[in-house]
This record gives C-alpha cells, sequence and structure tokens, in this order.
C-alpha cells in the first residue's frame, strides 16, 4: 500500500468541508462551476479521451488551488472570459504586477496554465463554454532547480549524517527510487540478503520493478538488526518533512548553504533534499548502465527523455575512441589480423633465437680455421650438422 507521505487525502478531506459549501472571494456561479469540475474530477467523469480514471488527492488539490487563483483574478464571469483576459493576466503575472500571497514572484506559472486548461477544457466538455480560450497560452515551465553533488561530495556528505538518514541516503541513492516509492517500501520488499528490492506496481508511479542493490545492502542489514524491524515495518521511520529539514542544515553546513551546486543544476546546496537524491542517483548509474534501457527501468522510466531531465548529462565524458569507429565486420577483420601479427611476432622472436645460437657456433668453427688450426674430423662433423641446421631453418644469410 502506498503512504501518504505528504498527507494529500486528509488536505482534500479538509478543503472540502471547508469549501464546498461556499466561499470567499469569487463569484456564486463561478464557485459552483469549480465544485461541480472537482466533484467530476475526484469520480472520474467527464474526463478527457485517453485519461480517464479518478484524479488522486494532490491532484485535486493542485486543480483546486491553482483555478481559484485565476477565479479571484479575473474581472468578470467565468463563462464570459475571452483570450485576451487570459493573456492579459499572464503578462501581468511575467511583469510581476500580481504576486503569490507571500508576496513572492510566480516562478512555474506554466503549472496554474496548465491546470486552467484542464477546467476550461471541462467547461467545454460539459457544454458551459463554446470557445478554447487557452488555445494560444503556453503553460511551459522550466526545469526546477536542484542540488547536484559529485560522487567523493555525495561520500563526504553521507558519511557525516546520523546512521538512520546515512543508511536511507544511501538506499535511495543506490536504487534511485522515488522518495514516495521509498517512503512506502517495507522490510518484506526486500531479499537476497538485501541486494535486492522489489517495488511494487501499487507503490510505483509508473511500473513496478526489481532492483539489484550494490552499494547499501550491509547498511541496510545493520540498520533492521539494530532497530528489530520486522517484515511488515515500513524502511522509513521518521517524516519526509523532518528528514529534509536534516539534509539542508548538513548539506549547507558542509558545502556552503548559499553556494551553487552547479551551473546545470543551479541549486544552492543550503536547499538539498531526498527528492535530489535520485537526480543525483540518475548521474552515477549514467556512467555505469551500458545502454539506456537498464537505466531506465531501473530508475521506472517510460521515456527517454527523463535521462537528460535528471542527470543534465552531469559527469558524463565523451568515451567514444578511433576503436569505437570500426563496425562489427571489419573489426572481426582487425582481430583476425592481430592475431595473425602476434603470431608472426613469436615465430620470429623464436627465429631470431636461433639463428643467433647457430651464427655464433658457425663463426667458431671458421675463425678455428681462418687461424690455420687443425679440424678435427669431430669438428668437421659439428661444421656438417651447424651446416645443415641453417639450411632447414634457411638461414641464408648466415653460410655468407
Amino acid at each position: 500500500m502506498k503512504r501518504d507521505a505528504y498527507k494529500f487525502v486528509e488536505r482534500w478531506e479538509t478543503w472540502k468541508q471547508n469549501n464546498f459549501k461556499s466561499m470567499k472571494g469569487i463569484r456564486r456561479q463561478d464557485h459552483a462551476l469549480l465544485i461541480k469540475f472537482l466533484k467530476d474530477m475526484e469520480l472520474g467523469l467527464n474526463t478527457p479521451v485517453g485519461l480517464n480514471g479518478k484524479r488522486s488527492s494532490g491532484t485535486l488539490l493542485n486543480l483546486s488551488s491553482h483555478n481559484l487563483f485565476f477565479l479571484r483574478n479575473f474581472k468578470k464571469p467565468l463563462i464570459n472570459l475571452t483570450k485576451k483576459d487570459l493573456h492579459e493576466l499572464q503578462d501581468k503575472i511575467d511583469n510581476g504586477i500580481i504576486k503569490k500571497r507571500n508576496n513572492q514572484p510566480f516562478k512555474q506559472f506554466g503549472n496554474y496554465i496548465k491546470d486552467f486548461k484542464v477546467f476550461w477544457h471541462w467547461l467545454q466538455r460539459t457544454k458551459k463554454v463554446k470557445n478554447d480560450i487557452t488555445i494560444d497560452i503556453s503553460a511551459k515551465t522550466s526545469k526546477p532547480d536542484w542540488v547536484y553533488l559529485d560522487e567523493e561530495q555525495i561520500k563526504k556528505f553521507f558519511n557525516k549524517l546520523n546512521f538512520d538518514m546515512r543508511v536511507i541516503c544511501w538506499f535511495m541513492y543506490d536504487s534511485g527510487a522515488r522518495v514516495t516509492e521509498s517512503n512506502s517500501l517495507k522490510v518484506e520488499n526486500f531479499s537476497n540478503e538485501f541486494t535486492q528490492v522489489d517495488i511494487p506496481d501499487e507503490v510505483s508511479k509508473t511500473f513496478g520493478r526489481t532492483i539489484n542493490l550494490k552499494i547499501c545492502s550491509q547498511y541496510l542489514k545493520e540498520y533492521v538488526a539494530e532497530h528489530k524491524l520486522q517484515p511488515s515495518d515500513y524502511l522509513f521511520r521518521k517524516g519526509l518533512f523532518g528528514m529534509n529539514k536534516y539534509l539542508k542544515y548538513w548539506c549547507g553546513k558542509i558545502f556552503g548553504k548559499d553556494k551553487v551546486s552547479s551551473p546545470k543544476a543551479k541549486g544552492l546546496y543550503g536547499h538539498f533534499t531526498l527528492y535530489d537524491i535520485r537526480h543525483n542517483s540518475s548521474c552515477y548509474w549514467l556512467n555505469r548502465y551500458p545502454t539506456h534501457k537498464g537505466i531506465m527501468y531501473r530508475f521506472g522510466w517510460k521515456n527517454a527523455d527523463k535521462i537528460e531531465y535528471y542527470s543534465a548529462f552531469l559527469g558524463v565524458q565523451d568515451e567514444l575512441t578511433d576503436n569505437d569507429m570500426v563496425i562489427g565486420e571489419d573489426k572481426n577483420k582487425i582481430y583476425k589480423l592481430e592475431d595473425s601479427i602476434k603470431k608472426l611476432e613469436k615465430k620470429n622472436e623464436e627465429f631470431g633465437q636461433t639463428q643467433d645460437v647457430l651464427h655464433n657456433e658457425f663463426s667458431l668453427v671458421l675463425e678455428m680455421m681462418a687461424k690455420g688450426r687443425k679440424v678435427t674430423g669431430i669438428m668437421k662433423e659439428q661444421e656438417k650438422k651447424i651446416r645443415a641446421r641453417i639450411r632447414e631453418k634457411g638461414l641464408a644469410v648466415a653460410l655468407k
């Protein structure tokens, strides 16, 4: 069963109790349309083709808060809106005229646009409005900042943490599992002496998978033994908010909380959370998997573009060599040729050693003859043998 780490279900039920009957700051007819829309999304009614099914509590919370913002800032009723009204509102957001409740500018307003499009298209499907005023507006957002640590920094950081957090961090770095997946895992999901973890379908955001653990197995054994955890116990024993606060403090203290971790990642060291571990894990495993298929399975990705999104290819180098440019058929020819050359070099080495010995022996006989010494029958016989061996080996040069 998937744990509700961020208490979405509880928060959604509270929101319904407080806002379904009435709501301050918006027109009555707009409130009625918004509530009908949210009820349909909760039940899975009047959904887009291909996107059937009930919406989760987390999604419903976003749909409610984001669309409330629009309803409170439009100057006319929802069903009377035009393209110009929507684009003028976005222009005020972009120019900082309208800000968030904390008086900070919007950084990812595309998320609001996306949820308003969902609302407006529901209005079209249910015949409340006719024209699509969202067709020309973009819901594009910039990639959120994240904190990058290279492998040495990861070791330095994790090994400074208390034992429980060290185990959690090394597990997430090793497995590449999502925060929500990791938070929902139980001891019974581990097998083979904690060298494998099974992420069930009902826990995963995309698909279930079995992951081989290569770094954290011993840590996990000690962790489970120390806390006397049973198979039905969850691996995470603390809340996510508390763990994130702890990680932000220590990462900032070690590397400088206001320093930018990487020009590509852009995140400040003092903002490190559990979510950043998955980013850094993707960088680690990208350098070790021979194919994209393997890393996509490990991380639960259905699309290859997630590789760039999560890793930004940080820590990756161009390792292409001249040998990589040779096609398979040519490689086989080269390997055979290299093997033949090695064998020939070995024969030549043996040939050279034999040549040196025979040449020395024959030179001795010639030297004795040149000095006018008497060549005995034994030495003549030796000379014949040497000449025979030279001819056998083909050492014509030595006979000159």
